[in-house]
């Protein structure tokens, strides 16, 4: 990475600071304020992979833009045009070009059903209350809140999420 980003004048800043890529494990997200500057940093990281004897895979590396015209330039890797996509998985979250709504709607759903198959436990009145809030805590809020650091809320989505822990304490609870 420092090979491949050696004078490269990155565009994206978050917090004043500017961004060019993020790493976890062997997976690297390449981030460009334009297309111009996306297509320089894959040809960048793929010329860099290459001279250290590894190959980036065109299969498994995609594009996605938040731009509503899309990604116009042709971006290849080892002569293979690079898919553009709307949505992908990464690391358990769902990442789109919509913002963090449909990750945040899906993990709603999995917090609903954990909590819907725990209901023998919510109406057993031979666990105390602080047993079930935390078991709440441990079985349904963590799965909820999983991947919740890199969310962007709107109010509509704060008042969704406000909503849906009133509910889940209002099963608890019998209310």
């Amino acid at each position: 990475m420092t090979d491949a980003l050696e004078d490269h004048e990155g565009t994206v800043s978050i917090g004043g600071r500017t961004i060019t890529n993020l790493h976890f494990a062997d997976d690297i997200d390449g981030l460009a304020g334009d297309e111009e500057e996306l297509a320089n940093l894959v040809e960048r990281l793929d010329k860099a992979s290459t001279a250290y004897g590894m190959e980036i895979s065109a299969e498994k590396t995609k594009l996605m833009t938040n731009n509503t015209s899309g990604i116009n330039t042709e971006i290849k890797v080892n002569g293979q045009k690079l898919e553009t996509v709307t949505s992908f998985k990464y690391l358990g979250s769902v990442i789109t070009d919509e913002g963090s709504k449909p990750e945040i709607l899906s993990r709603i759903a999995q917090a609903t059903a954990a909590l819907t198959r725990l209901k023998p436990v919510w109406i057993d009145k031979s666990i105390s209350l602080s047993s079930k809030i935390r078991l709440m805590c441990s079985l349904v809020t963590s799965i909820f809140l999983y991947a919740c650091e890199s969310w962007t809320l709107k109010a509509e989505l704060q008042r969704r999420i406000q909503a849906m822990e009133m509910s889940f304490y209002r099963k608890i609870l019998h209310i």
